[in-house]
């Protein structure tokens, strides 16, 4: 990896990568862009501790930032770029195909009036099982035959796997950070947000897998449920959401977590999810919006 050019008509360009907890994950993507075509971006990593840390050595010319929170972790990681004319954002659990930097750049070159951009995920183990990473390698290996298409399409949604965006022309626009923890919907939010300044576009030669790695430990659920109700409705009250989305967002989930919490393998963790739903609704009927109280929630057996 090379820094930024000098040369001021050059992209000046940034990954930032944020992750918790989840060392190997990390020092994986890490090792996979060292083999993008184009070397001339700036590695910015965002954790919360040292032990976030993948073991091996980063890349010389990395920068380590510290917050805790997805938002706040993309924050100081953009804070830690502010003169990247393209920054790049990648879950710890992407496999990035070798030419994604490269792709996306002569895209946003292309199409001046585009300020951000989302790729094409191949496979995503986030909505059924875990891809394995042989798995991801090789439909990765395989696509990369297939000759570039130049497809796209207008988009409303940034994926929070993949995305990128022109810093400049989004006006510094930045992550709510009063969305904690795994901070459910920031990507969409910011992609609302954005929204306003241009076009949106899915990019199909900007090619990833997700592989969709669950998180170690026990989930959260009573907190996971109580963000699919108090974020909806917080973006909606600042005005990031409208009613339709923050319904959408909402209504299906709890119903889900309603209609599995009466019998079944998933009955507890519904529960628990529901009753987090319940306590988020009652402080919005309240009028009360804060994202921030699910940090009050206790985790169970903890």
């Amino acid at each position: 990896m090379t820094g930024p050019s000098d040369d001021a008509s050059s992209p000046r360009i940034a990954v930032v990568l944020a992750s918790a907890n989840r060392p190997e994950l990390l020092g994986a993507v890490v090792a996979d862009l060292q083999r993008q075509t184009r070397r001339d971006f700036r590695l910015v990593v965002s954790v919360p501790d040292r032990d976030s840390l993948p073991a091996e050595p980063l890349p010389g010319g990395a920068v380590v930032v510290h917050d805790r929170g997805l938002a706040a972790q993309r924050n100081a990681g953009l804070a830690a770029a502010p003169d990247a004319t393209h920054v790049f954002c990648f879950d710890d659990d992407a496999v990035v195909r070798s030419d994604y930097l490269d792709r996306a750049v002569a895209f946003f070159d292309a199409h001046p009036d585009v300020v951000a951009l989302t790729g094409r995920v191949l496979l995503d183990g986030a909505t059924g099982d875990e891809v394995p990473r042989s798995v991801a390698d090789d439909a990765l290996a395989a696509s990369i035959s297939e000759p570039p298409t130049g497809d796209w399409q207008p988009s409303r949604e940034l994926y929070g796997c993949n995305f990128a965006f022109r810093p400049d022309a989004v006006d510094g626009e930045r992550f709510d950070p009063r969305l904690p923890l795994y901070s459910w919907l920031e990507d969409h939010d910011f992609a609302r947000r954005a929204m306003r300044h241009g076009t949106l576009a899915w990019v199909h030669d900007c090619v990833i897998v997700h592989r969709g790695v669950k998180s170690g430990g026990r989930m959260a659920h009573e907190r996971l449920g109580y963000s699919q109700v108090m974020n909806p409705a917080y973006l909606h009250h600042v005005g990031s959401f409208p009613l339709w989305l923050t319904a959408y967002e909402t209504l299906p989930r709890i119903g889900k977590n309603a209609l599995r919490a009466v019998r079944g393998g998933e009955a507890d963790w519904r529960r628990e999810r529901l009753r987090g739903n319940l306590r988020a609704a009652a402080d919005v009927a309240r009028r009360r919006f804060t994202p921030e109280r699910v940090l009050e929630i206790p985790v169970a057996g903890s």
